[in-house]
């Protein structure tokens, strides 16, 4: 599963308009970048994407969606446009790869591609045949806080679309639990290795080394480091292949532009990265869809 782009109507915050992420009708791009500067509107496009998918799942309007209608209507409309799988066509009865969906915020609509594309979203389990749509906010965070949250996928598959920072409260309990899951262990580790130059997860001790140095706690950890043990552990912990993955600023703690990119790339197979960011340096030989939003709302300026 992967998207095709959107098209937003009157909704708070983003401009009225169609976003493209596809290379063909009925393909998408696996690389997709939203650019522009600081309060562009790259940040409310991720989440306008989010919660057009938490009404299509719940079929619910909750408060928190009506900041999504602008003050001087009474309604607004985001349209997803999904690229299926085979096997996903065949679960849902699609005639075509392509699939459309219309969702309304303010009010709920009740319609057949509307319910059968519900179906697949609600789908969740921890292995990497099962597609999941994965948000990686700007406000993520290590916390090894009190409060640890559990990693039994009942609690997990409402932390996937999660912006808070106390999302990966669970990161401590999963580091612990490693020794007991080679696999899990072995696919986190490689994961590591892709994004940090310094940093390497040692599978046989089971503990964390920086430029040689064992570390005695995941507080050791620089803020780079950091942010590849919180990527490199959901796709471990959820199976994060064939999936739909939003980060909003991956530059945000210091990761090189080219290292994250191949460690995003490298946290399943067949994922759909969508990636925000204000960095140029991301943009400079981007393979994929790049969606300028400063070059935009200057060209619409000039129309007007």
């Amino acid at each position: 599963m992967k998207l095709l782009g959107l098209e937003t109507i009157d909704v708070a915050g983003v401009a009225s308009r169609v976003y493209s992420f596809a290379k063909a009708p009925e393909e998408a791009h696996e690389r997709v970048l939203v650019t522009g500067g600081p309060g562009a509107g790259k940040t409310r496009l991720l989440e306008t994407i989010i919660a057009a998918r938490e009404v299509l799942v719940t079929g619910q309007r909750s408060m928190s969606q009506d900041s999504f209608i602008q003050p001087e209507h009474d309604t607004s409309k985001v349209i997803l446009s999904w690229q299926l799988t085979a096997e996903e066509q065949a679960t849902i009865g699609a005639p075509r790869p392509a699939v459309t969906t219309e969702i309304i915020f303010c009010r709920e609509e009740d319609d057949p591609e509307e319910v059968r594309m519900s179906f697949l979203l609600e789908r969740y389990a921890h292995n990497d045949e099962t597609p999941k749509f994965e948000y990686f906010s700007e406000r993520r965070r290590l916390d090894v806080g009190g409060g640890e949250a559990s990693l039994d996928e009942e609690e997990q598959r409402y932390l996937r679309t999660d912006p808070s920072p106390r999302k990966f409260s669970w990161l401590p309990i999963f580091i612990d639990r490693l020794q007991d899951e080679p696999r899990q262990a072995a696919r986190f580790a490689s994961s590591i290795e892709r994004f940090s130059p310094s940093c390497s997860y040692d599978t046989k001790r089971h503990m964390f080394t920086s430029r040689g140095r064992v570390l005695r706690s995941l507080h050791e950890l620089s803020a780079s480091e950091a942010d590849a043990v919180i990527f490199s552990a959901t796709a471990a912990l959820v199976g994060l292949s064939n999936s739909i993955v939003l980060v909003d600023r991956p530059e945000l703690h210091g990761i090189d532009p080219a290292r994250a990119l191949s460690g995003l790339s490298g946290l399943g197979v067949d994922n759909q990265l969508i990636l925000a960011t204000s960095s140029r340096t991301f943009a400079a030989g981007f393979d994929g869809a790049i969606v300028d939003l400063d070059r935009d709302a200057a060209s619409n300026r000039g129309q007007g």
